[in-house]
């Protein structure tokens, strides 16, 4: 008598799953996002608001990408070898008990330095659990999503991303008109890392009615299973794929955290701009970003990933310059579309990313290698790049440091990116998971 396969999830609890999982990078993106827009309150907490303070909590910021590629490793290899769906879960309660930490640290004035430490500790742990979130969120919906909607299923991914930087730099903008400059810098910062801790601590249960991929249950099931170590052997076989992964992240990780997430900061420093104006300017541009993505996403599945990439690129490299000079004009109209011409493209970025790099993998590691190329360049072109940026305008003296940095870095891995890629988006999921060309399997 032979076993009956078992059934395959039905159509709503496949949409069910996917929402569920596309949510995730709500908490994600809000955790990551919440910290660079309040740093000039967690400056003045943990470091007394010094001259060196802003520098140093935007190093702490930075910190937490360090451990990405960490958690990346780790979950990565959990979510190829245990499933995408209880990855997901672990790293939701991590995630949770991160956020509620840092609510609840004491600032220098109690503790002294250890306010800082402890921060320090908390954002690595919280690097170490999203190493599986946003990657493994990809990957879950490029698995469930049918095929020729792979560009528009997995976009949500990164609208939702938007949306969690949505929330943050919104949450951040509604506590400075209801609060002073001093109850902002005392506790009300504290406020917007509790929702956070109570987002991801909601991802948990839900997780739990996700449905696994039927990709990663056919290679679990798989008799050519040799127990290797998916990440050994995506690194083995795959590097191009792991480089190409390396490469699309680092164009998307500056253009995001440069032209999106650090702009109400960059206002702060190089303008008259109140704080709460330039939070306005950044929840405008969040909202055009979260507008765009779904579109942009969806014409990755009707022309192609490659030239989505290479349009804008193109964008991004005319614009951003100009952009940078329409932000250091005034509080009126200028700054304003200055910060959705910086959004927009990086965004646009984003939402062919979600589907062009889990395309890149077979099935036989595709969490594990994505999770290290991605959350590599996360670290280097993204926590990083903040810091960097406000180090290049000391030492520069030019408000337009910023630009030029994320130019050099799309003339750097864009270009030899687009001659890398492989265009996969009229390809059958069924024939990228199992491309001999992509990954040789023995």
């Amino acid at each position: 008598m032979t076993t009956p396969p078992t059934p395959g999830p039905t159509p709503d609890s496949r949409r069910r799953s996917m929402v569920v999982a596309a949510f995730g990078t709500v908490v994600e993106w809000y955790d990551f996002s919440i910290f660079f827009y309040v740093s000039a309150s967690l400056a003045a907490t943990f470091f007394d608001g010094d001259d060196s303070a802003l520098l140093l909590t935007l190093a702490l910021g930075a910190a937490g990408f360090v451990f990405r590629p960490v958690g990346a490793m780790v979950f990565g290899h959990l979510g190829d070898r245990i499933g995408r769906r209880s990855s997901l879960v672990v790293s939701a309660s991590l995630m949770a008990v991160a956020l509620l930490g840092i609510a609840v640290m004491p600032g220098s004035d109690t503790v002294g330095i250890w306010g800082g430490v402890g921060v320090l500790v908390l954002r690595c742990l919280a690097g170490f659990a999203v190493g599986a979130e946003y990657t493994g969120i990809m990957v879950y919906l490029v698995e469930s999503a049918r095929d020729g909607r792979r560009g528009l299923a997995a976009s949500w991914a990164a609208a939702n991303s938007e949306v969690g930087s949505l929330l943050a730099v919104g949450g951040s903008y509604l506590l400075s008109r209801l609060l002073t400059t001093e109850d902002m810098d005392t506790w009300g910062w504290r406020i917007l890392f509790l929702v956070g801790a109570l987002l991801a601590a909601a991802m948990v249960p839900l997780r739990r009615f996700m449905d696994e991929t039927e990709t990663f249950t056919r290679v679990r099931d798989s008799p050519a299973d040799t127990g290797t170590s998916p990440l050994i052997t995506v690194l083995r076989h795959h590097p191009r794929a792991v480089l190409v992964s390396f490469l699309v992240s680092a164009v998307g990780s500056a253009a995001y955290f440069l032209n999106i997430t650090n702009v109400p900061t960059y206002l702060g420093q190089t303008t008259e701009i109140t704080g709460s104006t330039s939070l306005w300017l950044g929840t405008v541009a969040a909202v055009a970003a979260i507008i765009v993505t779904p579109f942009i996403g969806a014409a990755s599945d009707r022309f192609g990933r490659r030239p989505l990439f290479a349009v804008l690129a193109v964008v991004i490299l005319v614009t951003t310059l100009p952009a940078y000079m329409m932000l250091s004009g005034d509080a009126g109209t200028t700054a304003l579309l200055g910060a959705a011409f910086l959004a927009v493209p990086a965004a646009g970025w984003s939402a062919v990313a979600a589907s062009a790099v889990p395309e890149q993998f077979t099935a036989v590691g595709r969490f594990s290698g994505m999770a290290v190329g991605y959350n590599t360049a996360t670290v280097l072109f993204g926590g990083l790049s903040p810091f960097v940026a406000t180090w290049l305008m000391d030492v520069t003296g030019s408000v337009y440091a910023p630009a030029w940095y994320a130019v050099g870095v799309i003339l750097v891995a864009g270009v030899p990116m687009l001659f890398l890629f492989r265009e996969q988006a009229d390809r059958p999921l069924s024939e990228v998971n199992s491309d001999s060309e992509l990954l040789p399997v023995t």
